[in-house]
């Protein structure tokens, strides 16, 4: 038995000619409906399915623009500092320098030190280091006198200013802490040193989200052959740090390696103390090192790594012998 239709049928009026023919439309069949109702559907959540997966992508997308972008900001900041590490002024016009003949038997500061798991103050270390994060310090000094010319900057962005003293220098300390929100984060201290006094503004953060920063150091005694890659030694509290051992002091350190570990975009079901393990260096720069992080189980990690190479010796009456335009 034919199934009924589901609408009424109702006449067509044609007209051909002289002739004038009426025909009855049907809707459709239930068998029809049957079909087209499940393709239909189908059809539907094919295109949601389509239509969340790119969203899902594009958040993915954006997380790791975000997350490639602070980085890039925070490894440059980085890099500059330790090109400008031991600059000195050489024109009278722009400040105060040695007259010839006069340079003294030692240096009084040095250009670039830093401390395994510390943070704050490098001479001082008051405590630790979010996740063991090392602290990175440069010493340098400023350009043009009264307000400075531009050419010199301190991690903050502002130009620095030479004073006019010869033992004056300005000073950059990057660092990992936590802060207040529980965010940790790469922080930046400046100021001016003067002799074993130093004016330190108090510390901003300079990139938010940054779990943690791990720095070598490397070294090229003599001025020739490969790059050795040295962990900085933990400074002892109240107590500067000591260079590593047998590599002829500070102003042989011709690079600094750094790896950053940034947090990204929060991990579903993970735990806020779950620890994760991440290779923060490999053969690059000295050998494969693996972290346990803790503390950070909830949000999924990335880590950038960079190398930055010294520009200026840094030293009066200490130069720096794997730099060629030492004197």
């Amino acid at each position: 038995m034919a199934h009924r239709p589901l609408t009424a049928m109702r006449p067509l009026t044609v007209v051909r000619g002289d002739r004038v023919c009426t025909r009855h439309m049907t809707g459709f069949t239930l068998l029809e409906w049957v079909l087209a109702m499940p393709l239909g559907l189908l059809i539907v959540t094919a295109a949601i399915a389509i239509y969340l997966a790119g969203i899902r992508l594009w958040r993915v997308q954006a997380e790791r623009y975000d997350v490639t972008e602070r980085a890039i900001f925070a490894l440059t900041q980085l890099t500059r500092a330790v090109g400008m590490a031991g600059y000195r002024n050489w024109d009278p016009m722009e400040g105060a320098i040695w007259p010839p003949g006069a340079l003294p038997a030692k240096r009084e500061w040095p250009s670039l030190r830093a401390s395994a798991a510390c943070a704050s103050t490098v001479d001082t270390c008051p405590r630790q280091g979010w996740q063991g994060s090392s602290l990175l310090e440069v010493q340098f000094q400023g350009a043009g006198l009264s307000t400075g010319n531009g050419a010199v900057h301190n991690c903050a962005g502002i130009r620095t200013r030479a004073t006019g003293q010869l033992d004056d220098r300005q000073v950059s300390i990057f660092y990992v802490d936590k802060g207040e929100d529980g965010t940790p984060s790469l922080y930046c201290r400046y100021g001016e040193r003067q002799m074993l006094s130093a004016d330190l503004h108090p510390a901003q953060v300079l990139v938010s989200g940054v779990e943690a920063m791990y720095v070598r150091l490397g070294f090229r005694v003599g001025g020739t052959g490969p790059l050795r890659w040295v962990e900085p030694v933990r400074s002892l509290r109240r107590r500067p740090p000591s260079p590593p051992r047998g590599e002829g002091g500070w102003e042989n350190v011709a690079a600094v390696a750094f790896s950053l570990v940034l947090r990204g975009a929060p991990r579903s079901g993970g735990k806020s103390r779950a620890v994760q393990v991440v290779e923060v260096f490999d053969a690059v720069s000295g050998g494969r090192e693996y972290k346990r992080l803790g503390n950070a189980g909830d949000v999924h990690l990335h880590v950038f790594n960079a190398v930055a190479y010294r520009r200026n010796d840094g030293g009066v009456g200490e130069e720096a012998k794997w730099l060629a335009s030492s004197w």
